[in-house]
């Protein structure tokens, strides 16, 4: 856990650049969310603010408060809601598993690509806690198998290997089932085309766009970039247009 909060602390500053944000989850929870007159709504995991700007902008009269263990990315966050126009909201630094919120206090709970760094059972208990009693839970993620279908998991040597912190749906499941307080509502798969030069993927990895670039040694990581632009090489006759699909899935939760 400390080296991927180092982790963080080092991408931190460079993290909404290097990364892709997913518009589409957004309109989708947008419109879940579109009878509230105000929604009180709270980011576990926030990291620098890259959805919570989206949150701003699909979701009116929406009070936000962003959350996460890593000071550096909170910072970020503010720096980057304010200089948008942004105010409406504020950060806490804490625990996705001891959510210091207060008792049925929230319209709705979210996380973007970050519950496989929580305790999952952990998390949606305290998410229980503190939805009120029409709210929703958002988790947004990606599963191990939609992991190893990715350009990633098919050309980065280990990648797949190294990122075993992801879940499948049936384990998710299975552990909402375990809080009897939480019945899953919807579950909304999505499919995105993407493409990119060989370059800009080379980019990525340097920049550890993704946290399980940092589970490898250095010299692992140097090799493995290498095979990596060599598979790319072997698999598309035009290294500037690298074309792949992510895949994604929102969970939606709510009180029984």
């Amino acid at each position: 856990m400390q080296n991927i909060h180092n982790h963080f602390s080092k991408v931190a500053s460079n993290y909404i650049r290097i990364r892709t944000t997913d518009v589409e989850s957004i309109a989708f929870i947008s419109e879940t969310l579109r009878k509230l007159p105000e929604v009180k709504a709270a980011d576990i995991g926030c990291g620098a603010g890259r959805y919570d700007l989206l949150l701003f902008q699909y979701i009116n009269n929406l009070h936000l408060t962003c959350i996460d263990f890593n000071e550096h990315m909170l910072v970020e966050v503010s720096d980057y809601l304010k200089s948008k126009g942004i105010n409406n909201f504020k950060t806490i630094k804490a625990n996705a598993n001891d959510i210091p919120l207060e008792n049925n206090s929230m319209n709705c709970i979210l996380t973007f690509n970050a519950i496989h760094h929580f305790d999952f059972v952990k998390f949606i208990q305290h998410c229980s806690r503190v939805i009120k009693d029409d709210g929703r839970i958002f988790i947004y993620t990606r599963l191990r198998s939609q992991n190893d279908r990715s350009v990633w998991g098919q050309y980065f040597p280990l990648f797949s290997e190294k990122e075993n912190r992801l879940y499948e749906l049936y384990e998710m499941e299975q552990y909402i089932k375990s809080v009897n307080s939480l019945r899953l509502k919807t579950t909304k798969l999505f499919k995105f085309k993407r493409n990119a030069t060989v370059e800009q993927l080379v980019e990525k990895v340097k920049a550890k766009h993704y946290s399980t670039f940092s589970l490898y040694e250095k010299d692992e990581l140097v090799e493995s970039l290498k095979r990596f632009q060599k598979n790319l090489e072997g698999r598309f006759q035009d290294t500037n247009q690298i074309e792949w699909f992510d895949e994604n899935v929102l969970l939606v939760l709510e009180p029984k």
